[in-house]
């Protein structure tokens, strides 16, 4: 039986690389609010013992980065993401998760976040505690959406294009799966394989489409 990874529970004088209490440790600190940076909106630390330290680790951290028109561009952060990539789960989760803080920062239970990563963390955890979707929401969506028989292709006036399902999943045009999840296909009672060719019409045509799909949902409360 494999051991489960815990959490660390204080890491106060613990290096997040080989995890041992040491009395010497160094703090690194990140604080960025700059377009173009891997941290912007993500402030985070790193304590690490001098044994782990890799000798341009000050370099990595202090630079000055290159301002080209409205972003950033940092020459190191490359490094720092690739040496926090080495860590153990758990010292990876403390620089990741819980000492990070700001608009883009993991914001999970220190043990979820683990969990997280292992892909054990159950499916009813990441949409009732984090309200984030699930692997089984993603997984029913990439697999449906683009298999089904609802989904309509629709043009806008300005000649975008996407795709729509009449309950409620989007996609792009053509029918392929998004980056953007639709949860709707999860547990979907519509379902059905495609034997069709897909419609294609205009937006404004598809939202009475929609209408009408919907409403013949209802017609036999009226028989």
């Amino acid at each position: 039986m494999t051991k489960k990874v815990l959490a660390i529970v204080d890491y106060e004088n613990i290096c997040f690389k080989c995890l041992e209490k040491k009395e010497k440790i160094e703090t690194f600190s990140i604080y960025r609010n700059s377009y173009g940076s891997s941290f912007d909106n993500n402030h985070t630390e790193l304590n690490i013992c001098n044994e782990c330290k890799p000798v341009d680790l000050e370099k990595w951290f202090d630079e000055e980065p290159e301002k080209i028109e409205y972003y950033t561009k940092y020459k190191y952060e490359k490094n720092i993401i690739e040496f926090v990539d080495t860590f153990p789960l758990e010292g990876q989760e403390l620089f990741w998760n819980r000492c990070a803080s700001g608009a883009c920062a993991d914001v999970m239970n220190s043990q979820d976040w683990i969990d997280d990563k292992l892909g054990i963390l159950p499916d009813e955890v990441y949409e009732e505690e984090y309200n984030m979707y699930s692997p089984r929401q993603i997984k029913a969506y990439e697999e449906r959406f683009p298999t089904c028989e609802h989904p309509v292709n629709a043009v806008f006036n300005d000649k975008s294009k996407g795709c729509y399902c009449p309950f409620g999943a989007s996609g792009n045009y053509g029918q392929e799966a998004d980056i953007n999840i639709s949860e709707e296909c999860y547990g979907c009672q519509k379902y059905k394989k495609r034997e069709t060719k897909i419609k294609e019409m205009s937006h404004d045509t598809y939202k009475k489409y929609e209408v009408y799909i919907q409403g013949k949902e209802f017609e036999h409360l009226f028989e």
